[in-house]
């Protein structure tokens, strides 16, 4: 067992697992069994097998890039910071400017330089250079001036060992 797929074909309704590790200090669930109870494209849905009432907690797969499979185990990762890459800086360093409508726009609550800037990020295909949204598993950070990447694992954040 060594992907995604492998993974989902194992966590039927019934499989069994315990959480072994969360970067989460004082997690609840920390070495508690759990039986999966709802599986879905997405994730699946956990009850405590041990007892009735537990209410259903909801684990979302992650991008297979930040997963890890064994055949006693997975690992779900964090996103990873890094670097922008020497085209996403020579995309940054070449934003188009023209101080005089940018002055237009700040008087008239314009928006012209706005949108010929989101233009032009969007013609390179790098729109998560722009703004705060997350595209294609990508977003970058202002303050750092690097780049939230889903295909870079930073810092483990669970493991669940399979039981059953």
């Amino acid at each position: 067992m060594k992907t995604l797929v492998d993974l989902k074909r194992f966590l039927k309704e019934g499989a069994v697992v315990k959480m072994v590790y969360s970067d989460m200090p004082n997690n609840r669930l920390l070495n508690k069994k759990r039986r999966v109870v709802r599986v879905q494209t997405n994730g699946i849905y956990f009850v405590d097998p041990d007892d009735a009432t537990s209410k259903k907690s909801f684990l979302e797969f992650p991008k297979a890039s930040l997963l890890e499979v064994t055949e006693k185990s997975f690992k779900i990762y964090n996103k990873g910071l890094r670097d922008l890459t020497a085209e996403e800086k020579k995309i940054r360093d070449n934003v188009p400017r023209d101080p005089k409508q940018e002055r237009i726009d700040m008087i008239s609550d314009g928006s012209i330089m706005y949108r010929r800037v989101k233009r032009y990020y969007i013609q390179h295909n790098a729109e998560y250079l722009y703004g705060n949204k997350v595209e294609r598993g990508k977003r970058y950070d202002f303050n750092m001036n690097k780049v939230w990447d889903d295909d870079v694992k930073e810092k483990l954040s669970l493991e669940y060992k399979f039981i059953k």
